[in-house]
């Protein structure tokens, strides 16, 4: 193998790792798991950069929770072309590293707003 396949797979699985973090959120490796429809001893795998990939119906998965299509997943994961994150994206990380009062703050003014598009929609 050259030392830029090695290069290139080192830093798909460093993309992929931080990527399925960012996915699993503090669900636990076992729920993260079954909603990817694999093993909890893969996804601990994956997150620590060690060998293997997932298999394309794993990664049409993660692309789909993400948002992504498979393409786009993988272009991301190859470092082609960096994607540029989304709005909703950077919100919900945003939101995620909040402590929990501010958070809650976040929850109440979301679902206010949502009762009243709510109402408008009737």
């Amino acid at each position: 193998m050259s030392a830029v396949t090695v290069e290139l797979n080192s830093e798909f699985n460093k993309r992929l790792a931080a990527l399925l973090k960012e996915l699993r959120g503090s669900s636990s490796l076992r729920e993260f798991a079954e909603k990817l429809g694999v093993l909890h001893s893969d996804i601990r795998r994956w997150e620590s950069e060690l060998k293997g990939e997932p298999k394309l119906r794993v990664l049409a998965r993660i692309a789909a929770l993400r948002g992504w299509t498979l393409d786009e997943l993988m272009t991301y994961l190859e470092g082609e072309a960096a994607l540029a994150p989304d709005f909703t994206s950077q919100l919900l990380s945003t939101i995620r590293g909040l402590p929990f009062e501010t958070a809650a703050q976040v929850a109440k003014v979301a679902l206010e707003t949502m009762a009243v598009k709510g109402s408008q929609v009737n």
